[in-house]
């Protein structure tokens, strides 16, 4: 129960004047999206298909996404932010994709940052847009895509910098460190689906579905075909750490190093395990002038869920290259992405060898400064020798989409 003294502090808070309003972003966005004509089991992985792209409609609208995002300064150099989503398919259409606070004491020389709650760790140089949507291609690289469903910071994280104009020098540095919880299920889709490209957020709580493999395995307790990326399995801290090099604001490059030091023994009732996660992962980017720029990134890593005999183990590696050209109201971006599972385990009923390339092209074009429309093609040829499980289904497939947008932002 509040004492009237915290009520008193909670309503000055709120009340002063010295408190300035939200700053609310928003955006609700609509696709026309025409799929090339498949066999129905290389439907999307949300409706237990072994297929690589989000949807699988031929000639239909969908609902893509809508988000907003609140950024509120309070006092003390503290901020809050936070972003819901309303998604129209998966298992949760709506909730919250980032909450956390955020304090920046004043200081001569280097800065600070401290970061607490549930957030995205700053990988990606694509996702730079509001919401952690792309101002590039309208559906995310392969490895974004991974860690739009799967990956999120439940914890704390400290930033130092040396900003370059402070010290009067073009380059600027910064250093991060992360101690987290929460992300035990991580690289369960990457090794029974493979790597996919969408820009779907998975949001707090919400369960993903795959495709039921383990319908092939004489194990009488098999895993269950979904995921639940945010939860904590074996009450243990994992950790990443992160540089940031900066010349001017034509070059930005991040190299950051991730482990969930999970232990791949620890189980939930429902058989979901906890999977010991390490990679690397390095993003760059470089402006040659203010219409060209290129972005890249780059990541390798490896995963073990449970025992030698009967557990999953794999490396996984991915990487891309953007090249985007803005003019006036239009930009246009081509993006191409390579990606792989390699097995590593001794296990034949579960085979998660799977890899694979994919073109995406767009178009993007300012109406005015709340409306946008644009146009995306992508091509995915991708190989998985999970989908040979069933009968006369081959490992190797290709799909093409077409995808005409319409974004509303406020």
């Amino acid at each position: 129960m509040m004492n009237n003294k915290t009520l008193s502090v909670i309503a000055l808070l709120c009340c002063s004047t010295s408190v300035p309003a939200a700053k609310i972003t928003g955006l609700a966005e609509v696709s026309l999206v025409s799929t090339e004509k498949q066999a129905s089991w290389l439907n999307s992985w949300m409706q237990g298909g072994v297929g690589l792209l989000r949807y699988d409609e031929q000639d239909s609208i969908v609902f893509n996404q809508a988000f907003i995002e609140l950024e509120q300064n309070l006092p003390y150099n503290i901020s809050f932010n936070a972003t819901a989503h309303y998604q129209a398919d998966g298992e949760q259409n709506l909730g919250i994709s980032e909450a956390y606070l955020s304090y920046r004491p004043l200081s001569q020389g280097l800065k600070h940052q401290f970061k607490a709650g549930f957030f995205y760790p700053k990988m990606s140089l694509e996702n730079a847009d509001a919401g952690w949507t792309s101002p590039y291609n309208y559906n995310f690289s392969a490895i974004n895509s991974w860690l739009a469903e799967e990956l999120r910071t439940i914890g704390m994280e400290w930033t130092v910098s040396r900003p370059g104009r402070v010290h009067r020098s073009p380059h600027s540095y910064s250093f991060t460190l992360s101690a987290f919880q929460a992300n035990d299920g991580l690289a369960s889709l990457l090794a029974w689906r493979g790597w996919a490209l969408h820009n779907r957020q998975t949001v707090y709580g919400e369960q993903v579905n795959f495709a039921n493999y383990f319908q092939f395995q004489s194990n009488p307790t098999p895993n269950p075909t979904y995921v639940v990326p945010f939860k904590e399995t074996d009450n243990r801290l994992g950790f990443y750490l992160g540089a940031n090099w900066r010349y001017l604001r034509s070059t930005d490059v991040r190299v950051y190093f991730y482990d969930n030091l999970a232990d791949p023994m620890a189980v939930e009732p429902d058989m979901q395990y906890a999977w010991r996660n390490q990679f690397v992962s390095i993003a760059g980017l470089h402006k040659f002038n203010k219409q060209w720029r290129v972005l890249a990134q780059w990541m390798d890593g490896y995963t073990e869920m449970g025992d030698k005999i009967k557990g999953v183990f794999f490396d996984y590696n991915a990487w891309y290259l953007l090249l985007s050209y803005h003019h006036s109201d239009h930009r246009y971006s081509v993006r191409y992405d390579k990606f792989s599972v390699t097995d590593t385990d001794i296990n034949p009923e579960d085979p998660n060898d799977s890899d694979g390339s994919a073109v995406t092209l767009t178009w993007r074009y300012d109406i005015n400064s709340a409306w946008q429309a644009g146009v995306e093609y992508i091509h995915v040829d991708s190989s998985n020798d999970s989908r040979t499980l069933w009968r006369n289904w081959q490992a190797q497939q290709k799909q093409t989409q077409f995808i005409a947008t319409i974004q509303y932002r406020f």
